[in-house]
């Protein structure tokens, strides 16, 4: 049975969201939002008005509102992550905002330092850092104003491994949010 150029058209088009989605997971594990390729895809198809037939064209937007609202809801996961997992253990506010900008500036440093796998580990390292260090200062500031005292260490310690397992547990949504995307455009091939 011979297919028409739309439904050739339209096994293309999932045949290279799903390899766009194995791409995105690629570029994740090196650090950089990944998860953003098949939306973009999606989008570009939809405003060429590659979405088949004028009725389908709705079901596309769709597509692209899920696939670019998922992947941007992904990558705020992932950024506050840190911050609630500091939280999670009474972090100060410096602390918390530490680890934000330490996973953000250690993503750049890791990708300049050690392109394509250094981003992940300065994501990661920087995330730690940035908590341990801003918690440790923020600790030392409230001992010399209140004149009690603490195991600064300690404290800051716990802060940086609980923002970095935030952190962790942020780019793991981000993998699964591909995932979904990746097994949904498999069944949208098979079926």
């Amino acid at each position: 049975m011979m297919q028409s150029l739309s439904e050739q058209a339209e096994l293309f088009y999932y045949l290279f969201q799903c390899i766009l989605c194995l791409v995105s997971l690629l570029v994740i594990t090196i650090g950089l939002p990944g998860q953003l390729l098949p939306g973009l895809a999606a989008l570009g198809v939809w405003l060429l008005g590659w979405g088949g037939e004028e009725t389908d064209l709705p079901a596309v937007s769709q597509e692209v509102w899920f696939l670019l609202g998922g992947a941007a809801l992904a990558e705020l996961v992932e950024f506050v992550s840190g911050w609630f997992g500091g939280q999670s253990v009474g972090a100060t506010r410096q602390g918390s905002v530490g680890a934000m900008l330490g996973g953000f500036v250690g993503g750049i440093l890791g990708n300049l330092i050690l392109p394509i796998i250094g981003g992940i580990f300065g994501i990661l390292g920087g995330t730690f850092i940035g908590a341990y260090l801003a918690e440790k200062r923020a600790l030392e500031q409230q001992q010399r104003d209140s004149a009690t005292s603490s195991d600064d260490q300690e404290k800051a310690m716990k802060v940086g491994m609980a923002s970095l397992i935030g952190r962790i547990l942020g780019l793991m949504a981000k993998l699964a949010f591909t995932l979904v995307c990746l097994f949904y455009f498999i069944g949208q091939l098979i079926f």
